[in-house]
This record gives structure tokens, sequence and C-alpha cells, in this order.
């Protein structure tokens, strides 16, 4: 598969995308921030926060991946089971 030119690239589309993105990493800083950070007595931040942060991603991460993969795999056997794909094939 050939990348696009520069010029092939939708800037709506790009900038759609990259919103889409920052929306996501401020969601789960947010979220793990949340749930990882409660002494703010001191700026340096204690190994317990750093593993839980770690952490957190890691899982936020892995289940959105996981999530991403079923619903493939759930596309696809939609599109396998399609009346229209029977439909194409008696053309």
């Amino acid at each position: 598969m050939a990348t696009p030119n520069l010029q092939e690239i939708d800037p709506e589309a790009a900038v759609k995308q990259f919103k889409e993105f920052i929306g996501a990493y401020n969601k789960i800083t947010q979220m793990c921030f949340k749930d990882c950070v409660h002494d703010f007595t001191t700026r340096k931040i204690s190994n317990a926060e750093n593993s839980c942060s770690i952490n957190c991603l890691e899982k936020y991460l892995k289940s959105t991946q996981r999530i991403s993969t079923r619903f493939q795999e759930h596309h696809l056997q939609y599109t396998d089971d399609s009346p229209y794909k029977a439909m194409a094939g008696k053309s």
C-alpha cells in the first residue's frame, strides 16, 4: 500500500483525527491522574503513583486494543453474513 502524497491528505480529516486523539489523551490523562495521584504535599512523584499511572495507561491501551479487535471481528462476521454479499455473488 502506497503512502499518500501531502496533496492527497484531507486537511479537515487530519484536524478531526488530531482532535479525537487529543480528546482521548486528555480523557486517559485525567482518569489516571484522578485514580493514582493523591499526595499533593510534595512535588515529587512517588513510586506508587508512578506504578499506578503506568498500570492505568497499559490497562486502558490493552482494553482499547481488545475492543477494537473484537469490533473488527464482529464487523468481518457481519459483512461475511450480509445478504448483500449473497446478492453480489448472483450477478
